[in-house]
């Protein structure tokens, strides 16, 4: 997705499951006491003003509204109001008591840090660190003071540090030259669905633990389908010698819990870091699936060292076992592998984008999470793309999406570089190599995750050189799973006729690309949102506030204007909401009907990060949108569609479309009715099988619709008794207005100059 509206192989890939781990449960590890923060001067230096009560995992703009300094930025223009934040330097601290005794470590490990910052254990630098998605691990053993209280602060620098523009450019125009000098969340400089909030932070977990001489840094867990593991161990220790690896694991989430496998390795450790394997099997593995293909089956791994006859460190983890191919699509140019087959059986991609749940960390819980990929589930999603220009989510995200089935496409951190380049500097480049490195070590455990991107929407040949460390990256940490350099690449399509270019269904229709991976519509959100973020006397009429909260207005009321509405606030709602809807459903199921040649379809976008009027399905209050309930069923696996012209009708118009029924599942569905109603009067019925993994046309429909009622065609499935699949069109609902010759060319030169020429783009 675009920041602003300036601009808009081989045959086959086979691929093996890599299981790795990004999150190392440690049932001893606690975490820091209390933070506070105070404001740091400039000019001095020093602390300044008072100290604040701090939440970590948090940010500065959260802990500031906590502290009643800020207003919170949501409310109307408030977001104005938080700019200052971003040039100050804020000092964190945290007190705590712990002893390590004889051969004992004690490590204190920051998850994520935003974005350059200084660590200080009792007056003493432990680190200095650029980057938001490194872990930093602290042995903090040689600073300790003995039984007495430890004083650890985490000084976070501001923009002041951050890379300058010495000349007035493009760069300075479009606001992206420090943007694209760092590779912290993109969206935090504004976006056309978040607010300029940099901010910073300490935004990720941090864990306070000890342990013997060797801590276990890092582990991998290479898998095949047919039980081999590869168990990879990267260790830390202060001292050489003899060690054993204990392995044990045990059904996570089915089946009784017991150990289907434990056994020991004997090591040699070195002093640093020493990285050893321990190959087992597991019999009769249960396969890892997304949840339309079957159950995702997941192991509870425990590793222990003992080093010296006694235990010295012991982590915890879940991983799976599933296999990803990536084929060929029928037809289209080489390289075009967008076919997916999880573990053998070919899956259709029916899927959205994700962005950060929250501008503020500081506000995002588990809770939010959970309900998300719960809504996500109850729409039959099964994959999402974690976009470039947003954040690693944190590990509960990667958690839950392993448990509910659902497939992850992760996006390193670099988004929406169209005239300017990257930087081509080796300390940017190092950056860019060890930030890749940790979202992939952060994630690499996770049988959801199936693919790697570069990042968002820039130009791969003119940053080859990017690109190449990030590919680098991908193969030194996990090697087998897919790269590619960014999105839209290798041809998958961003289209953005419909909505950036005023243009209508014919635009996405004529679309040939192998996957559609972005493409949407703005609505506004609820009423009940919108009257809780903006003041009463700001509400109506449309004004400056709608379009702070991101409303591309123009092409807002391009849309709305197709359909007949009242002209209030309500109207407006109620009219985005119904044109947004048609698009994602028409759209969504005109590419499913034609799986293979489409692989799938990931809409823009999920959810919203702050109270924006946006391309969004459910918005920030987690209201679902008129869109969401049509996704339900546009994504049900077992899809009932009708193919329906582009036009409208009217009460009594004639109707004539065919009628496909497309089942994603990987069984047979016999003898199924299918029903066809309009407003309540059956026009008619069929009965017909659901052959596996199949898009058929069961039938064409021609009847008139009634002259006295609206205009709307209702389509249900049912297996025996049991109502499997539904659909229902609002026929009235129709955007004649395609996009002219002139906005076609801009694109196409947009295209080629912004992003390159993606057909020539390999792996």
């Amino acid at each position: 997705m675009t920041r602003k509206a300036i601009l808009l192989g081989l045959f086959f890939l086979f691929i093996p499951v890599v299981s790795f781990s990004g999150h190392l449960e440690r049932k001893q590890a606690g975490s820091l006491g209390e933070f506070k923060f105070i404001q740091v001067s400039k000019k001095s230096g020093k602390p300044v003003g008072d100290w604040m009560s701090a939440k970590v995992p948090g940010d500065i703009i959260t802990d500031l509204v906590n502290a009643g300094k800020l207003k919170h930025p949501y409310y109307d223009f408030n977001a104005k109001d938080a700019l200052w934040v971003n040039d100050s330097d804020w000092l964190y601290e945290s007190e705590f008591r712990l002893d390590a005794g004889e051969n004992e470590r004690v490590w204190i490990v920051f998850y994520g840090i935003d974005y350059k910052s200084q660590g200080i254990l009792n007056n003493k630098e432990v680190f200095n660190h650029t980057g938001m998605f490194s872990r930093i691990y602290v042995d903090a053993s040689p600073y300790l003071k003995k039984g007495e209280t430890n004083r650890f602060q985490v000084k976070i620098f501001g923009l002041g540090n951050l890379p300058k523009s010495g000349s007035y450019t493009v760069d300075e125009i479009l606001e992206q030259y420090v943007r694209r000098h760092t590779t912290k969340t993109q969206m935090s400089y504004g976006w056309d669905f978040a607010p300029e909030l940099i901010g910073g932070g300490i935004w990720d977990r941090v864990e306070l633990f000890k342990t013997g001489p060797a801590m276990l840094k890092d582990i991998g867990v290479r898998t095949k389908n047919t039980g081999e593991v590869n168990l990879e161990l990267w260790i830390d220790s202060s001292e050489a010698g003899d060690a054993v690896v204990k392995v044990s694991v045990m059904p996570e989430n089915f089946g009784q819990k017991k150990l289907v496998l434990e056994k020991g390795f004997p090591i040699k450790l070195n002093a640093g870091i020493t990285k050893t394997n321990c190959e087992f099997q597991i019999p009769n593995p249960e396969l890892w699936w997304s949840w339309d293909l079957g159950k995702p089956n997941l192991y509870r791994l425990d590793v222990e060292i003992i080093a010296g006859g006694k235990s010295s460190d012991r982590v915890s983890e879940t991983f799976g076992f599933r296999e990803i191919q990536w084929e060929q699509n029928p037809g289209a140019p080489e390289g075009w592998k967008w076919v997916l087959r999880l573990n053998g059986k070919r899956i259709f991609l029916r899927g959205a984008n994700w962005v950060p749940p929250e501008s503020m960390y500081g506000q995002l819980g588990e809770e939010r999470y959970e309900k998300l990929i719960q809504m996500a589930r109850d729409a039959n999603i099964n994959i999402f793309r974690i976009w470039g220009g947003g954040n690693r989510e944190r590990d509960i995200f990667y958690d839950l999406a392993d448990r509910a089935g659902i497939m992850l496409w992760q996006e390193f951190p670099l988004a929406c570089i169209f005239i300017p380049k990257f930087p081509d500097d080796e300390a940017f480049l190092s950056l860019v190599e060890q930030e890749s490195k940790e979202v992939i070590k952060a994630v690499k455990n996770h049988p959801s995750v199936i693919l790697y991107s570069g990042g968002n929407e820039f130009d791969t040949q003119r940053n080859a050189v990017v690109v190449s460390r990030m590919r680098k990256a991908v193969l030194e940490t996990d090697s087998e799973r897919r790269f590619i350099a960014a999105s839209p690449a290798e041809g998958d399509s961003h289209n953005w006729a419909v909505w950036h270019r005023f243009g209508n269904l014919l635009d996405y229709y004529a679309d040939e690309h192998a996957l559609m991976s972005e493409f949407g519509l703005q609505a506004f959100p609820a009423m009940s949102t919108l009257k809780k973020y903006i003041s009463d006397d700001l509400l109506w009429p449309i004004g400056r506030v709608h379009i702070f909260h991101n409303l591309g207005r123009a092409k807002m009321m391009k849309y709305i204007s197709a359909i007949p509405h009242e002209e209030s606030l309500e109207g407006y709602v109620d009219a985005s909401q119904k044109m947004q809807a048609y698009y994602y459903q028409r759209a969504t199921e005109h590419w499913r009907i034609r799986k293979y040649r489409v692989s799938g379809t990931l809409f823009w976008q999920f959810n919203e990060p702050w109270p924006a009027i946006c391309w969004s399905v459910i918005d920030y209050e987690l209201v679902p949108k008129l869109a969401y309930e049509r996704i339900k069923d546009s994504y049900n696996p077992l899809l009932i569609a009708a193919d329906l012209a582009v036009r409208g009708w009217k009460p009594g118009d004639e109707l004539v479309t065919d009628i496909y029924l497309v089942n994603d599942y990987d069984k047979k569905f016999s003898n199924l009715k299918i029903q066809a109603y309009t407003n309540g009067k059956l026009i008619g019925t069929w009965v017909n099988d659901a052959e596996p993994d199949s898009s058929v046309k069961i039938a064409e429909l021609k009847t008139n619709l009634l002259p006295d009622a609206a205009a709307v065609l209702e389509l249900f499935v049912w297996d025996k008794d049991k109502l499997v699949s539904k659909n229902f069109y609002d026929l009235e609902v129709y955007d004649p207005k395609p996009s002219d010759t002139l906005m076609r060319t801009v694109d196409k030169v947009v295209n080629e100059i912004g992003m390159g020429d993606k057909k020539k783009e390999k792996d």
